[in-house]
């Protein structure tokens, strides 16, 4: 009676520990956050002569389930940016704040929102390409489980 006593109550916590691992791991699957961006030029423009200011605008989505505090992070390539030539609405009521150069940091995304921000750039080439990159960033270092939307680039041509 004692061994079968015994094995019931291993047989019990083997089961309560498997439940438990099945529990954590599916609230790590559904607890994510999966940022993706997209962008293009701004009011469709496909090429630019040379030193023209050039708007390019992306939009990050958050398709996970939870909030999180973002950022929008700007390669620019054969062309330059100041400061002021960063749009970055805070998210929530859109009021325009300095970037952080090359960082834009609207604030918390929450889960399937969307927002936007904008970068005015200049070529310092004469012929060639311009190419803008924008990198969305989740700041509390959550997993993203589809990593390879996280960033967009737009090249311009500039003739």
């Amino acid at each position: 009676m004692h061994k079968k006593f015994v094995l019931f109550c291993a047989d019990a916590l083997a089961l309560a520990a498997s439940l438990m691992l099945a529990s954590s791991t599916s609230d790590a699957s559904t607890n994510n956050v999966d940022l993706s961006l997209t962008g293009g030029t701004v009011a469709g423009y496909t090429a630019a002569q040379p030193f023209q200011e050039l708007p390019v605008s992306f939009t990050m989505t958050n398709h996970g389930s939870i909030a999180t505090s973002v950022d929008f992070q700007f390669t620019i390539t054969n062309a330059t940016a100041s400061g002021e030539d960063y749009v970055c609405p805070t998210v929530g009521d859109g009021f325009n704040i300095n970037a952080d150069t090359p960082f834009c940091e609207p604030g918390v995304l929450r889960a399937h929102k969307q927002t936007s921000a904008a970068i005015l750039v200049t070529p310092s080439i004469s012929s060639g390409t311009v190419i803008v990159q924008a990198c969305a960033n989740d700041e509390a270092g959550h997993h993203d489980p589809v990593p390879g939307n996280n960033c967009k680039s737009v090249s311009i041509p500039i003739r």
